[in-house]
């Protein structure tokens, strides 16, 4: 009993020394991207030509500017917290899974730019001009500079966290863990469930945003459905 318990604070000890190192990472990134926040808050609202934006209340504008900083380390230091997240399960795991999970690092890496790419240039320009487009003569919108970037800020990090799941599904496929036929059996009810996390992590809740970010999503998720179901096939061969 003494053993597992040692074991057990271990453990901890390990998760909290993983999670101080993610945290302070984050931190100094933060304090670093406050210096170019305001040059990257001018992009964001540029990018949806909306001319001009309004705070209403004295610290607003300040606020924006931290929470832009946050969102700059948070991306910048994703590499290195999905190395963290790695080193406390990697030891619990056998030679050949960590193998394998330290393989699909950089395609988290990856997948990660690339939602955060499709969110920039996608998803925000569209799902604006369609949400702005219920506009009229007498109904004219005054955009607020923190709702605004919490919109642009959640449709970044979602769509960014969001492209992770087809990769967690196919490394989960590839342990062992979850099998290739038993998900195709269940397609229907994981459409659903991907459905659902879209329209919880995407701040609108409309059904135009929510299918720009479905159908790419659903695209990667049986793409890594063909890719694992050729993977066990070459593996029995």
């Amino acid at each position: 009993m003494k053993e597992k318990r040692s074991s057990f604070i271990d453990h901890l000890e390990e998760l909290r020394k993983r999670i101080l190192y993610s945290i302070g990472a984050v931190a100094l990134c933060t304090i670093a991207g406050f210096f170019f926040a305001k040059r990257f808050l001018n992009l964001i609202i540029q990018r949806a030509s909306l001319g001009t934006t309004y705070f209403f209340a004295p610290a607003e504008a300040f606020v924006a500017q931290i929470k832009v900083a946050l969102f700059l380390a948070v991306v910048i230091c994703f590499p290195f917290i999905l190395y963290q997240t790695w080193a406390f399960i990697g030891p619990g795991l056998t030679r050949s899974e960590r193998r394998i999970s330290l393989s699909y690092i950089s395609s988290g890496i990856v997948l990660f730019a690339v939602g955060i790419l499709f969110g920039y240039y996608i998803l925000i320009p569209y799902g604006l001009q369609f949400l702005l487009s219920f506009g009229s003569d007498t109904i004219q919108p005054l955009m607020n500079i923190g709702k605004y970037l919490n919109f642009f800020l959640w449709c970044l990090l979602g769509s960014g966290l969001l492209f992770q799941l087809p990769l967690l599904l196919f490394f989960l496929m590839r342990l062992g863990i979850v099998d290739v036929d038993t998900i195709r059996k269940h397609r229907p009810e994981t459409i659903v469930a991907v459905l659902i996390l879209c329209a919880v992590i995407t701040p609108t809740g409309d059904f135009f945003t929510l299918l720009l970010l479905s159908v790419p999503l659903l695209l990667l998720f049986e793409l890594s459905i063909l890719v694992a179901k050729l993977a066990k096939k070459r593996r029995q061969d």
